[in-house]
């Protein structure tokens, strides 16, 4: 290596605290860290790489990918395209033109010094990708979205060209998120599971590539280099159905190894391991629920929807008789955390070093360990997102006990084409609007998951807009409604006295009889759902804070950090003002036999064929109309 690359890394070093130096490491995914396995009692293990395994000389991936690393350096670039094979002929364009934009770039050095950055995916615009300017000039051009990973900043750079004029349109940076990956990075990923010693004594063999699954699932595990994400990192996994258990690989990309393996329960399945994939590239959806938008008129209700690229399905212009209820309700993630019990049998008395960095193993709630990952729900193509819309959404009829027609609904499958296989997960987005003027955001979570000891939290946008566009929010406090003045956030303990026993919050225009009390599920719905257990927060509406489509937000397995709460950090005043309301319920999963909750199964049914067996929950909060509760 030439002196100055190593000056250039060493500055990294010092300066950022990123392993700059190396990139240019051979056999670098196998440089493990600590000289012990951690073992935690029953199903769940951590593993953390051992110093004296001996690693495979040739990872031809991964060695080509430190080699073109290697010659960007010294060209006196840091920003690494995608190869030819993940680019259509519009988007060599758009990767030609971000390349050479200043504004895109500006992120890529400081003070002189390169910051590694990898262009992670480049795909057509979709509606739910652009600002207001960008969608009028798209409608007659072509646009290509553009997403860059900053390395050292932990960042994302979006960026909307124009191919036709052939100029930028807009470029937005993201601090602290981190896009889907690359194919290419997918590819390291698997080959550093597939390949890690570690991993192959772990499994009892060498795996092939069709035993992994999810190597492109952001993920991270608490304690490691992947904690809070600071690092890059996604967990490919191996799913062992015989013995009920499945291995997650920790591969970290920004050091580009693995940081650690974890053992977890499946619990039973019958469901066997030759399921055919479904196709992730359905035209149909695309072209007619992604990208263009649909116009909808039902019962009083007038409003529009579209499918987004990682915000699940979206409801917007949501008026009622001619008067304007929500700008925007959408589903923007589910965090998935998985329980390992035993954090009190932790051998500590051997510190554990990564990299520099001492490792400390932190207890959680009742003896637990948290580990999991943020699921994005998305179009079915030009997405890295594995939880993808099925089929396009559907409109029927919501009817009441008796069979009498009360509204409509709208409602989007997203699901893992290999559900309901362990480590496969289903989820719904339902809106309900009612002839009554009462709608209804519903988040359905059908299965499996990758354990039966899991925390699911789905994060509810929800972009109420009265007719003034001046909101007020309000909790209800034993007897009276509190008017929340600046941006706050309230944990629900479930019990607490509501309303005429029904309404928690409420949200009004200036004139407090006008707009709608929120009802919390508590189980009342008939749905067979054990209640929200939600947080809610309110912040200032901002466009850049989700009325585009989000990156993936908050932790999946700090159970404090639903995401929302960087939104209101500020406390800004939001007395009669444009707010949002985020609502993040809090569901427990259970596969005991008679009690399944949030779980799926495959079984053979009385003709000796297969047969899928779903327990869902499903979470979500009612809003009625203040003038029609007496």
């Amino acid at each position: 290596m030439k002196s100055e690359y190593k000056i250039a890394l060493a500055t990294l070093l010092i300066g950022l605290g990123i392993i700059g130096g190396i990139y240019y490491k051979k056999n670098l995914a196998f440089r493990d860290d600590s000289k012990r396995v951690v073992k935690v009692k029953g199903e769940q293990k951590i593993i953390i790489p051992q110093l004296d395994e001996e690693p495979p000389k040739d990872l031809p991936e991964l060695n080509e990918y430190l080699q073109d690393l290697a010659k960007l350096y010294k060209e006196g670039k840091s920003t690494l395209p995608l190869q030819d094979s993940e680019l259509d002929k519009n988007a060599k364009i758009a990767q030609n033109i971000v390349l050479k934009n200043r504004e895109f770039l500006s992120d890529t050095k400081i003070r002189n010094k390169l910051l590694h950055n990898d262009i992670m995916r480049i795909t057509p615009a979709i509606n739910s990708m652009l600002d207001k300017k960008s969608q009028k000039k798209c409608k007659s051009s072509i646009c290509y979205v553009v997403e860059k990973y900053n390395y050292a900043l932990n960042s994302t750079t979006r960026a909307v060209v124009d191919i036709k004029r052939k100029k930028v349109l807009a470029v937005k940076r993201y601090s602290n998120t981190q896009p889907d990956i690359s194919a290419r990075l997918t590819r390291i990923a698997k080959e550093i599971a597939l390949n890690h010693p570690q991993v192959i004594k772990e499994l009892g063999h060498k795996p092939t590539p069709s035993e992994l699954s999810m190597a492109n699932v952001r993920s991270n595990l608490q304690e490691s280099p992947c904690e809070d994400k600071n690092h890059l990192c996604v967990a490919p996994t191996f799913a062992d159905h015989k013995k009920q258990r499945a291995l997650w690989a920790i591969v970290d990309l920004t050091e580009l190894k693995l940081a650690a393996a974890k053992w977890a329960g499946l619990g039973k399945t019958y469901t066997p391991a030759c399921i055919d994939e479904r196709t992730l590239e359905n035209r149909y959806i695309m072209k007619n629920f992604c990208q263009k938008d649909t116009n909808l008129s039902k019962d009083g209700w007038s409003l529009i929807y579209h499918l987004t690229g990682s915000d699940g399905l979206e409801i917007r212009d949501v008026k009622f008789t001619g008067k304007s209820v929500a700008r925007s309700l959408k589903i923007v993630d589910w965090h998935v955390a998985y329980r390992g019990m035993g954090a009190d049998k932790l051998d500590t008395s051997t510190p554990t070093i990564i990299e520099g960095r001492k490792v400390e193993f932190v207890k959680g709630p009742n003896n637990e360990y948290t580990f999991g990952y943020n699921d994005a729900m998305g179009c079915p193509m030009f997405s890295t997102s594995v939880v993808l819309a099925f089929n396009g959404p559907l409109v029927k009829d919501l009817k009441d006990e008796n069979g009498t027609k009360v509204g409509f609904y709208i409602l989007q499958d997203f699901r893992n084409p290999k559900w309901p296989m362990a480590c496969n997960y289903r989820y719904q987005n339902r809106f309900e609007f009612y002839k009554d003027g009462s709608f209804r955001v519903v988040g359905i979570n059908l299965g499996r998951g990758c354990g039966n000891k899991a925390i699911y939290r789905p994060v509810m946008r929800l972009d109420v807009q009265l007719e003034d566009n001046k909101e007020n929010f309000a909790l209800y406090n034993k007897e009276n409604w509190d008017i929340w003045q600046i941006e706050n956030a309230y944990h629900s303990s479930g019990k607490e006295k509501m309303y005429k026993d029904k309404y928690l919050y409420r949200v009004t225009g200036v004139d407090e009889s006008e707009g709608y009390y929120i009802e919390p599920n508590r189980g009342q719905f008939k749905d067979g759902s054990r209640g929200d257990n939600e947080s809610v927060y309110v912040s200032k509406f901002k466009e850049d804070e989700g009325d585009e489509d989000l990156l993936t937000l908050g932790s999946c397995c700090k159970l404090d950090k639903d995401g929302p709460e960087k939104f209101i950090k500020d406390k800004e005043l939001i007395e009669n003002s444009d707010i949002v309301i985020w609502y993040v319920p809090r569901i427990y999963n259970d596969d005991k036999a008679g009690e399944e909750y949030c779980w799926a199964d495959s079984t053979i049914d009385e003709n000796g064929n297969p047969s899928v067996k779903i327990w869902p929950c499903i979470v979500g909060p009612k809003f009625v109309p203040i003038n029609s509760v007496k």
